[in-house]
């Protein structure tokens, strides 16, 4: 062994490993070779070694004022601070020293990177720690592990600006619990979908430090996504190089993100409107399925269309649902309904119709899947001949193997288990429910439209051209008898019926492109993919070319005074509003209103969003008219109906309707909608306003069309959205009535549609119970409620941090101002200049993370961060809290203490008695666990969860008396162990100039660390002993063998169906893995997180 080589290695100097705990000491140095030992305390000086090549080591010089650790020749451990240094030779400040010593680096000491194991040793250290540094950590510790076990190991929910709904934290709770995070986000308009992703996005930027996202949004949504993730997200507390906001419109660009650790597709219906080899869905399938996590967002439900349904689903699993496999997936479609029949029955109290009930399901099943048979089999194995159980105890069991069968079901059958869908009814259902905890999420609501008659000439303009087109080609197709056709023509009629109010010009052109394929004229009338493909379904007719010869010379725009007539019996309604949206639908009608409004109320606020503006003029003009502080209106077409945020208006003018009650309902969704802090006091419906023919609803096809969406299909009196699929396959049909009878027709439809949808309710209701995720988290804790319960105690969270940053009363000395935001106080950390009582190299890391004082600035009432948009909240998961909670748990300041404490009710004469208090911190051991999937970080981090939610990590006192290591129950003694460091009351630490008295009371600092070693043991055998930790961990146990059950069963279930398991996914489900976490959870971590020795003294002590 040798002391030294020619590089200037030697033992006993401190050394750095690219890699390695932090620093180390050389213990021995072997050729080329170099030993690192890693100190931890004076109980463990060799925490770890490694061998390390030494041209990979550094020799290190510490920095001035860390904390170092010297035993002295007389054994006894000291603790200081750096003054100077050299390769040989420290200069030391100790506490309560008359000057500084020199002490050789052989002799010195400094801890690792890693938390501290086991302060219990720092009792017998002179100057190892005080009472003030613990008094003002703890709380801090306290806080953190709180807000951990609150979000379940999740940051991203209390880190977040937004309000925490349970239906939103639970749908992220899903994905982000999932190793396998691929899902497509599906809740009903209004619900949330961004604020969902927003959590998933947050969390992956904060779980991963290379991690980059990409989303991918409609052009006129990209201003929007990016507005809701900085303020409500706060991405900028991460490098902008690891997010991108993409546009649907940009495939050629999605290369560059392939590869990326999550993908977010906005409106992801829109994309899968064509083939799998064409452009878009070719290049956003080579996206999706490079992306380790994939996110689609779409409140358009999963329905039987080929291209939407199984488009959407080739993205999330290409195995699964390729596209060779179509007929598969018709089969399995058409299984739910009946399946979902019997399944309603299969209620365990029922048990006299389970028997007949299963044999029903067997029937629908295909003879391969055995595993049915041999659940249902377990099943009626409790059954006798009459259906009674076997044995009355046996009820819990009964229930469990019926709850396997629906699950076995749900998940072998359902069309996909990665579709997360929240009904709007349901959420605001569950939101007024007194038995839930949670925030209740509330939206605006709606309401019947005020009809605004519309002036002479202008209901007529289109309208009479439209009926003139169809009683033409209804005559020719009954002349040549093509009735077969009508349904085409059908939907030829409805898209004319959209656009013939007010403008004449956008009716033309539809003609135009119809018989001409004029492309310029369907640009101009705003013809999506989807009616450019509905009009040339039904073939062009010889009298509509006679129909459009005539109009083809004609000026068909709307005049000044059209304009003028328009916007005067619009304004007695407008001049109430402060801020208004005029829906114009597709077409030049919006483009027209926009120009004639800006010239004629030169200051008034007109913003216009349409697609003639470019994406980005049109989301500056949607900020300008939402941050309005006057009288604003938002002049807009089609663009605007899907997936903007309109909640802040107070009024909706409708100059002409969709031909889809679906598209009606999304364009309302905008409004109606959580109204948010920018739209509080907005509790009521945004008024509804429509342009209307006085001549009546059977006067024009859009009249018509009006009432059958306001008396047949109710959009104005409730959302639609359950109903959309149900809505959708329809159509064809009621416009094909509207073909063949006239306005008439639509009207004659109101209560046939009513009946429909009523039993379409009914049939979702039954659905749903098929298609509901069965997760694995049923029966656990509810994360939204612990979420709430936290956020309750913001000001304790405020104290904490307040008090661990102050540089007084043992804090750590970071400054801070207090500064107004809009009369609320935010605090202002200064990070840039300061100098904090935290080991240099672990500042250095804050200060190279937070780059400027910016990002450690913030708020904590949540409340008023909503009411002041981007302001960062306080809260684990923010950077400043992260890197603090760093130093706090691998910073061994403040986390022992030893003080003495007079009591003046102490007998005189009676001897000073020592008590021992520790903090426990007590969490899932699951390392066990984690070495089943070493292979899988994303594996491991969904067994972390998992283990946290299932038992909360928390923090447990025990007080021990020294001595007789009898366990302190007394709640007056108690309270008076607890009670802070206080000076002014006789409260005198043990420092280094009283260290000789407090070793003495003990026989020696030797002696001094073995009554603090047995008082903790004692402490230890108390709490697992005494409390409800043994209950709380068996109860912990058996919540995780259920889980355990859940997702083993899950899992066989997809496999018995020929469904693929992923690696990952097979990792965590694996049975010897989840019993391994049950195991851990039965037997949790418990780690000593502080430590302290108050010395009990009489009032006699003080006066002498």
């Amino acid at each position: 062994m040798n002391n030294s080589d020619a590089n200037g290695f030697r033992r006993g100097a401190f050394i750095r490993v690219p890699g390695g705990p932090g620093i180390g000491k050389i213990g021995e140095v072997e050729g080329g070779r170099l030993r690192v030992d890693y100190f931890e305390s004076p109980i463990t000086t060799v925490a770890h070694s490694q061998w390390v090549a030494a041209a990979a080591a550094l020799l290190v010089l510490l920095d001035r004022e860390e904390r170092v650790w010297w035993k002295s020749s007389s054994g006894a451990w000291n603790a200081g601070r750096v003054v100077h240094a050299s390769a040989l030779e420290y200069i030391v400040r100790f506490p309560n020293a008359d000057y500084d010593l020199p002490v050789p680096v052989d002799d010195l000491y400094v801890r690792w990177d890693r938390p501290v194991r086991d302060p219990v040793a720092n009792l017998a250290v002179r100057g190892g720690s005080t009472a003030p540094f613990r008094d003002a950590r703890l709380p801090m510790l306290h806080s953190l592990v709180r807000q951990r076990g609150a979000g379940a190991g999740m940051s991203a929910f209390l880190s977040s600006s937004v309000e925490l709904y349970p239906h939103q934290v639970e749908a992220a709770l899903t994905v982000l619990s999932d190793p396998v995070q691929r899902y497509l986000l599906a809740d009903e308009v209004g619900l949330g979908k961004t604020i969902e992703a927003g959590f998933v996005i947050r969390q992956v930027l904060l779980d991963d430090p290379v991690a980059r996202v990409a989303v991918v949004c409609p052009a006129a949504l990209r201003r929007q996504w990016l507005r809701e993730l900085q303020e409500k997200f706060l991405i900028g507390d991460f490098p902008v190089e690891r997010l991108v906001v993409t546009s649907h419109e940009t495939p050629h660009k999605w290369q560059a993100y392939e590869g990326f650790a999550l993908v977010v597709v906005d409106e992801a219906h829109a994309l899968v409107q064509s083939g799998p080899q064409q452009s878009p869905y070719r290049e956003l399938c080579a996206l999706a399925h490079s992306a380790k996590r994939l996110l689609l967002l779409s409140a358009t439900p999963v329905t039987s269309h080929y291209l939407t349904n199984l488009g959407l689903l080739h993205l999330l699993d290409p195995e699964l649902y390729g596209w060779d496999q179509q007929a598969e997936f018709d089969q399995r479609y058409a299984m739910r309904s009946a399946l979902a029949d019997s399944v309603q029955s299969l209620d365990p109290d029922l048990n006299y119709v389970i028997r007949d009930s299963l044999e029903d399901i067997a029937k629908l099943l295909p003879d391969t899947d055995t595993r049915f048979a041999q659940l249902a089999h377990a099943v009626v194995a409790l059954l006798d001949d009459e259906d009674e159980l076997v044995d009355a105890s046996l009820r819990d069991e009964f229930s469990y193997r019926v709850a396997q069968v629906r699950a076995h079901l749900s998940e072998t059958y359902r069309i996909h288990r990665r579709v997360i869908r929240h009904r709007r009814e349901a959420v605001l259902r569950e939101s007024s429910d007194p038995e839930i905890v949670g925030l209740a999420y509330a939206v605006r609501g709606r309401t019947r439209p005020t009809l605004i008659p519309a002036p002479a000439g202008v209901a007529e303009a289109g309208a009479e051209l439209v009926l003139s087109w169809w009683s033409q080609v209804r005559d020719h197709l009954d002349n040549e008898a093509a009735a077969g056709n009508r349904a085409a023509y059908g939907m030829v009629l409805a898209v004319l019926a959209a656009r013939a109010t007010v403008l004449r010009a956008d009716v033309v052109d539809v003609l135009q492109w119809r018989v001409h394929a004029d492309s310029a004229a369907a640009e101009r009338a705003g013809l999506s993919t989807h009616e450019v493909a509905l009009l040339a379904a039904a073939p062009v007719v010889a009298v509509e070319r006679s129909v459009l010869s005539g109009l083809e010379e004609g000026e068909h725009s709307p005049t000044r005074e059209d304009l003028r007539g328009l916007v005067d019996a619009l304004l007695p309604q407008m001049r109430r509003l402060k801020k208004s949206v005029i829906f114009c639908g597709p077409g030049q009608l919006a483009g027209h209103l926009a120009h004639y409004l800006h010239s004629r109320f030169g200051r008034l606020t007109v913003a216009e969003h349409t697609r003639r503006r470019e994406p980005q003029a049109a989301a500056d003009a949607l900020m300008a008219w939402s941050d309005a502080t006057g009288q604003a209106v938002l002049v807009a077409d089609d663009s605007a109906e899907d997936g903007l945020n309109l909640q802040v208006a107070d009024g909706v003018f409708h100059l002409r309707l969709p031909w889809s009650a679906n598209q009606l309902e999304q364009r309302l969704g905008r409004v109606d909608r959580y109204p948010g802090v920018q739209g509080s006091g907005q509790d009521v419906p945004a008024a509804q306003f429509r342009l209307a023919d006085e001549n009546g609803s059977d006067a024009s096809f859009a009249e018509a069309w009006a009432a059958l969406l306001t008396e047949g299909y109710q959009v104005f009196d409730a959302s639609t959205s359950t109903l959309q699929d149900a809505i959708a396959q329809s159509l064809d049909g009621v416009w094909a009535q509207a073909f063949a009878a006239g306005p008439e027709g639509l009207l004659a439809q109101r209560e046939e549609v009513r009946q429909q949808l009523r039993a379409e309710q009914q049939e979702i209701a039954k659905m749903d119970l098929l298609e509901s995720i069965h997760t694995a988290g049923q029966g656990l804790r509810s994360v939204p409620a612990s979420l709430i319960d936290a956020e309750t105690d913001w000001k304790q969270f405020q104290s904490a941090l307040l008090h661990y940053t102050d540089r007084d009363g043992g804090g750590i000395g970071l400054p801070h101002l207090t500064r107004s935001v809009a009369g609320t106080p935010a605090v202002q950390f200064t990070v840039g200049s300061a100098h904090p009582l935290l080991a240099p190299r672990h500042w250095q890391r804050v200060q190279q993370r937070i780059t400027e004082d910016a990002l450690a600035s913030g708020v904590f009432n949540r409340s008023a961060a909503l009411r002041h948009t981007g302001t960062r909240l306080f809260r684990l998961g923010n950077p400043l809290v992260d890197l603090l909670s760093e130093a706090i748990l691998n910073d061994d300041l403040g986390q022992s203490a030893v003080f003495r404490r007079v009591d003046r009710h102490m007998p005189r004469g009676q001897e000073p008695q020592p008590y021992y208090g520790f903090d426990f911190l007590i969490e899932a051991d699951v390392a066990t666990a984690l070495s089943c999937v070493e292979s899988s970080s994303d594996a491991q981090r969904a067994l972390r969860r998992q283990a946290d939610r299932i038992l909360a990590p928390f923090v447990r006192r025990i007080w021990v008396e020294g001595g007789t290591n009898r366990a302190v129950t007394n709640p007056a003694q108690l309270a008076w162990l607890n009670e802070p460091y206080n000076k002014s009351n006789g409260d005198r630490n043990y420092n280094s100039a009283r260290g000789d008295e407090y070793f003495g009371l003990f026989g020696g600092q030797e002696a001094a660390a073995t009554f603090a070693r047995g008082a903790s043991q004692a402490a230890l055998g108390f709490l697992h002993q005494h409390t409800n930790l043994a209950a709380t961990c068996e109860e912990a146990q058996q919540q995780a063998l259920q889980v355990a059950a859940v997702l083993n069963a899950q899992c066989g279930a997809r496999r018995a169906a020929g469904h693929l398991v992923g690696d990952t996914e097979g990792l965590v489900t694996d049975a010897a893995t989840l019993q391994a976490l049950a195991e851990g959870l039965s037997r949790p971590l418990v780690h000593i997180v502080a430590a302290v020795c108050i010395v009990r003294r009489g009032l006699e002590y003080v006066q002498a």
